[in-house]
């Protein structure tokens, strides 16, 4: 019994910790923690791991579904509504994929919506690359990249240099 009671205790100071954990947390903080999901399920289609990019889209799905709305100024809040049920259907599908083509187009997608994201809400951290690839698809695809540096996720080693910078955010 007393056992019992101990461990009701630990769960309800610990679950009491979290609640006021996440309420502190900012927009920059959830912010990075979407860039690096986004970096590393880009990062797997570079290497062909269509393993690796669905085990960190689903993390990235996560955080895009449970980021609070708090976070977002009142203003914004709505278009931040809108713009979530986008980047979390768009990542789904990368989950969802059976195969890295398929993976790979909806990258795409996902690309365009998460850019549009940065546009929209800033970028409180430190400079994201907007790469390019012309030769991918019919109008070509774009991802995020922290550095300048191309390493292209539709192609992966194949064509690993395919692409450049077209922007700054």
């Amino acid at each position: 019994m007393r056992k019992a009671v101990y461990l009701m205790l630990a769960a309800l100071l610990f679950s009491g910790f979290h609640a006021v954990h996440a309420q502190e947390e900012d927009f920059a903080t959830r912010f990075e923690r979407i860039l690096e999901h986004y970096m590393n399920t880009k990062d797997g289609l570079v290497h062909n791991r269509t393993d690796l990019a669905t085990a960190w889209a689903e993390r990235l799905e996560t955080s895009f579904s449970t980021t609070p709305d708090h976070i977002f100024p009142e203003d914004k809040l709505p278009l931040w509504l809108e713009m979530r049920s986008g980047l979390v259907q768009k990542t789904g599908k990368i989950v969802d994929a059976g195969s890295l083509g398929t993976q790979r187009e909806a990258l795409a997608e996902l690309s365009g919506g998460l850019k549009k994201f940065v546009e929209q809400f800033g970028n409180p951290g430190s400079k994201i690359y907007v790469m390019q690839c012309r030769q991918y698809g019919e109008d070509g695809a774009l991802w995020l990249s922290r550095t300048s540096r191309v390493a292209n996720p539709y192609y992966g080693p194949e064509r690993m240099d395919c692409g450049e910078v077209i922007a700054e955010l």
